[in-house]
């Protein structure tokens, strides 16, 4: 026959009241234990701090750790951009280059390129008297090079782009891209239907 806890409290010789305050003592115990242990590990913590900031600080420094995160983000930096050069002409008929940093969207040198043609109109070339005449909203559906001529396919946003006399946003793709001197001549193609190429003479006939 199993006995209720009360009686087998009575019969192991401790009241319930002196067990209740046993167990209170243990907990209150561990308890202060728990915060003796936490004060001296802020103490220490804070000791370390103190005394040896200074010499891990230093020693960080001298290990060059700081120097190559700077040196991987600004490769970071530089592997999202590419120097390209753009061409854009001016009222004289004369064409004023520069250099920008052009996003990299995933293509070769060419397609980022004619992207920033595209999407930039840098102060410097205004300064100038530059005229960016590619109409913003022309996208860039394709572009290939083989054997010295490069094929531009462009969407028919193009046709929307002003002119500087007898000047086009053609002219001013092909002088673009001819600065790199292994292509001779552009091919445009807008919406995949060809046009006549140009080459350093204009349109080709």
């Amino acid at each position: 026959m199993i006995e209720d806890d009360d009686s087998f409290i009575q019969q192991e010789g401790l009241p319930p009241a002196q067990e209740d305050e046993d167990r209170q003592a243990r907990g209150a115990h561990a308890l202060v234990t728990g915060l003796v242990v936490f004060v001296v590990w802020v103490i220490w913590t804070a000791v370390c701090v103190l005394f040896f900031s200074g010499r891990v600080e230093q020693a960080i420094r001298d290990s060059g750790v700081i120097e190559l995160l700077a040196q991987m983000s600004d490769e970071e930096d530089s592997e999202s951009t590419r120097t390209v050069q753009l061409a854009y002409p001016l009222a004289d008929g004369s064409i004023h280059v520069m250099q920008v940093e052009a996003i990299r969207h995933g293509g070769d040198a060419r397609h980022d390129t004619i992207e920033a043609l595209i999407e930039t109109y840098p102060q410097e070339a205004l300064s100038h008297g530059g005229v960016n005449l590619v109409d913003r909203d022309t996208r860039l559906i394709g572009l290939t090079y083989a054997d010295g001529r490069c094929y531009v396919d462009l969407s028919d946003d193009i046709m929307d782009s002003p002119v500087l006399g007898s000047y086009t946003a053609f002219d001013q793709i092909a002088d673009t891209l001819m600065l790199d001197d292994d292509i001779e001549s552009v091919v445009f193609l807008i919406e995949g239907k060809r046009l006549d190429a140009l080459d350093g003479d204009g349109l080709a006939t």
